[in-house]
């Protein structure tokens, strides 16, 4: 198995228009390298800011509060003490950094988009490096590729399924009671919650049984969101829909190595083996996404002012940025075709950004291109949303 698999990455490699001739990395860091390959690194990375710009909000709006709140529905982006997240690859970071198929396989964590804080948001946007432009003492947050002792609270797990994040869940709560720099009775903890890619790449093919899938995703939620809550007082927890995978069928114009990757990556919607089931497959999916509000929605996870759980649905009907001539942007995603660039988690953080400071009922359910639209707490509403605060009205 392991040589069929470099077989196909040494065919795949041949057909890149990179070549190690050109140039190779060492750590990510670029030894030799043409103009032509410098300007293809800079396009997957973020627009970067001087140290001299303003951050987009007024920082005044949205700061610490005088008083440590005792509600969460009054808890603005200053009071977030602690960040956490649980996840699958996408929230690891996976081969964010890569450059090319030779380099895939690193957990790029400091660049995630929900709990990476690597520099600051003047070089990457993560909804960490945001927080911390209001509360420098944030904690929590992943540095770099996160060997051991730099990978904070980030409990994602490369290839996980949706059962997965019960277990990782336990261990957010055993290591966070644990940390003595956290006080769990005190300091508020927002917690980033994002899974399901995996079970409709490789799951939910293999199980026919429509009403065994959902049921299954409803009740790992479920039972994740009781354990955060019972444990972890003081807590806001986002949960974000899980990827429209299906874009990866509509990519325009992308390389010929994407398609052979997918039918391997994600073989529920591109090996022909499935096809039959295709209609089957998505129908699942949006179901799987109803269930999750169905979830989220319960009164149990509404019934405390120190524990609060909120839908995000902006990877709902998402499709990635588009070229002037309409071609996909494929700035957007690693070379692997699957996981996201730098500049990808931007375009994740800025949505997710975007949504915490938007009412419940009217949260975006697609992408809009990083940085076009910033929204900001203001005076009269320097709260993060919630079901029951002042966003409401």
């Amino acid at each position: 198995m392991v040589i069929k698999v470099l077989s196909i990455l040494l065919i795949i490699k041949s057909m890149e228009s990179e070549v190690d001739s050109q140039g190779f990395f060492n750590n990510h860091v670029l030894l030799f390298q043409s103009p032509r390959i410098r300007s293809r690194i800079d396009e997957k990375v973020q627009h970067k800011y001087s140290e001299r710009s303003n951050f987009f909000c007024d920082l005044r709006y949205g700061a610490r509060s005088h008083t440590v709140p005792k509600d969460i529905h009054k808890l603005t982006p200053g009071d977030i003490d602690v960040v956490a997240a649980l996840g699958d690859s996408l929230t690891v970071g996976l081969n964010a950094n890569a450059r090319n198929l030779f380099h895939i396989g690193s957990e790029d964590r400091g660049v995630s988009w929900s709990i990476g804080g690597q520099d600051t948001w003047r070089q990457i946007l993560t909804l960490p490096n945001i927080l911390k432009a209001y509360n420098p003492k944030l904690y929590g947050y992943s540095l770099n590729d996160s060997p051991k002792g730099t990978s904070g609270f980030n409990f994602a797990v490369t290839s996980s399924m949706s059962s997965q994040t019960v277990n990782q869940a336990k261990h957010l709560v055993t290591r966070m009671i644990n940390d003595r720099n956290v006080d769990v009775q005190k300091q508020w903890k927002l917690i980033t919650y994002m899974t399901g890619a995996n079970d409709f790449c490789s799951g939910i093919c293999r199980q026919h049984d429509t009403n065994v899938i959902l049921n299954n995703a409803a009740r790992d939620l479920i039972t994740t969101l009781r354990i955060l809550k019972a444990y972890l007082p003081r807590t806001l927890v986002n949960v974000v829909f899980p990827p429209n995978v299906n874009i990866l069928t509509k990519l325009k114009n992308a390389p010929l190595k994407c398609g052979i990757i997918h039918t391997f990556a994600c073989p529920c919607l591109f090996n022909p083996t499935y096809a039959s089931q295709r209609e089957r497959i998505l129908r699942t999916i949006k179901l799987w996404k109803e269930r999750i509000v169905e979830v989220v929605q319960l009164p149990e996870f509404h019934d405390s002012e120190e524990f609060e759980v909120n839908v995000h649905p902006f990877l709902d009907k998402a499709d990635l940025p588009r070229l002037q001539n309409g071609n996909t942007d494929m700035s957007y995603l690693s070379p692997d075709c699957f996981h996201f660039t730098p500049k990808g988690h931007a375009l994740l953080t800025n949505a997710l950004w975007n949504s915490m400071l938007t009412p419940e009922n009217h949260r975006s359910r697609s992408l809009r291109k990083e940085f076009e639209d910033f929204k900001c707490p203001t005076a009269s509403l320097p709260y993060l949303a919630t079901s029951k605060n002042i966003w409401q009205n």
